[in-house]
C-alpha cells in the first residue's frame, strides 16, 4: 500500500474529505431505502424446441434469462453451466453498501439511485455520498460517488467505478484516470480487506482529480481549441484533418453539420458553459459531462439501448478530457 493511501486512513480533515475512521464505522446506509432496481430478480428457465415428431422438449443445450414474474421474451440465451449467483441487482446493491461499511467510510445523507433498461436486462446504482465534498470554484461543488452496474444482456460485466456529480448541473463528472474498484463477468465477490484498500485508492484518486479540476478552472481555451475537443468525443475526424479552418467554416461541412453530438456540444458550450464559466478547460468539459448525462438519444432508441449509449459517452468524454488534462 503506498504511503498515500496509508495516510489517507489514518488523516482526519476538518472538511469531511478525508474523514475516515477504521475505529469507528458509521452505517446509515442502512436507513437508506434501497433503490427499486433490486426488486427486479433475473431467472433461468429451460429452452424448448420442436422434435422431429412435432414434440415439445426442453433443450438442454440453452437456458432463457428472464426477469421473474414476467412472460417476457428472454433477455439472453445461455449455456446451462452460466452462472450468475451473486449478480443480482440486489447483489450489486449490498456489495456497494458493504464495501462502505467495511471501510469505515463518512456515509452520512448518502443518497441511492438506480436506472434499468426497459426490458429490466441492464441496470445502474448510484451511491452518492455528500461528506466527500470538493470546492472547484465558489459555490460549485461536487460529491464523491461510487457508481455499479451490471447486465443480464450480455452488453456489460459487473463493474464498479468510482465517480462524482458536479451539484450545480448534476453532470456526473468523469475522470480522466479510469479507476475501477470491481469488475468481472458474472459474480460480486470483494473480501473486507481489498475493499478498503480499493477505497482508500479511489478517495485518494478523487482527490487527485479534484485539484485538477480547480485547474481547469484557471486554463484559458479558444474557440479552435474547444471545437477539436469536441470534436475528438463525438468522433468526427474530419475536423481534425482540417487544422487550419475555423470554426464558422467548419460549421458549414456536412461531416460537422450532420454530426448531432457535435452540435449539442458546441452549442451547450457556446450557449450556456462559456457564458457562465469563461473561455476555460473546466467550461470545455462541463459541456462534455452535460452531454454524456443529459443529451437524449435518437427517438428510435430501445430503452435497452440508452444506458449502454450513456456508458460510451462517458468513455468518449474520458479520452477527450485526455487532451485538456495534456
Amino acid at each position: 500500500m503506498n504511503t498515500n493511501i496509508v495516510n489517507l486512513f489514518n488523516k482526519t480533515s476538518s472538511n469531511g474529505f478525508l474523514n475516515i475512521s477504521l475505529a469507528n464505522p458509521l452505517h446509515p446506509l442502512d436507513e437508506l431505502e434501497p433503490p427499486r432496481i433490486v426488486d427486479t430478480v433475473i431467472e433461468a428457465r429451460p429452452m424448448h424446441y420442436t422434435d422431429v415428431n412435432g414434440n415439445r422438449v426442453i433443450d438442454p443445450t440453452r437456458r432463457g434469462l428472464h426477469v421473474a414474474g414476467t412472460n417476457d421474451a428472454p433477455l439472453n440465451v445461455v449455456k446451462p453451466s452460466y452462472n450468475f449467483k451473486g449478480a443480482q441487482y440486489g447483489d450489486l446493491y449490498n456489495a456497494m453498501t458493504s464495501i462502505c461499511k467495511a471501510s469505515g467510510i463518512n456515509c452520512k445523507g448518502a443518497r441511492v439511485d438506480s436506472m434499468k433498461s426497459g426490458d429490466g436486462g441492464m441496470g445502474t446504482i448510484t451511491l452518492t455520498l455528500p461528506e466527500y465534498t470538493v470546492e472547484t470554484a465558489k459555490g460549485d461543488e461536487s460529491q464523491f460517488q461510487i457508481n455499479g452496474r451490471t447486465s443480464f444482456n450480455g452488453m456489460w460485466a459487473v463493474v464498479l467505478q468510482i465517480g462524482a456529480v458536479r451539484m450545480v448541473c448534476t453532470n456526473g463528472q468523469v475522470f480522466v484516470d479510469s479507476f475501477s474498484m470491481y469488475k468481472a463477468k458474472h459474480t460480486i465477490s470483494m473480501d473486507t480487506e481489498h475493499a478498503k484498500r480499493k477505497l482508500a485508492a479511489a478517495l485518494n484518486s478523487y482527490q487527485h482529480e479534484a485539484e485538477r479540476w480547480k485547474h481547469w478552472t484557471k486554463n484559458s481555451i479558444t474557440n479552435r481549441e474547444a471545437f477539436n475537443i469536441f470534436a475528438m468525443a463525438s468522433k468526427c475526424k474530419f475536423v481534425l484533418s482540417k487544422p487550419t479552418m475555423s470554426v464558422t467554416e467548419l460549421m458549414e461541412e456536412p461531416e460537422v453539420y450532420r454530426n448531432r453530438s457535435l452540435q449539442y456540444l458546441w452549442n451547450q458550450y457556446t450557449t450556456d458553459e462559456q457564458k457562465t464559466l469563461g473561455s476555460t478547460h473546466w467550461a470545455v468539459y462541463n459541456a462534455m459531462t452535460h452531454w454524456s448525462t443529459h443529451a437524449p438519444a435518437a427517438k428510435k432508441t430501445a430503452e435497452g439501448s440508452i444506458l449502454a449509449i450513456k456508458a460510451k459517452r462517458i468513455e468518449s468524454v474520458r479520452e477527450a478530457a485526455k487532451s485538456l488534462a495534456a
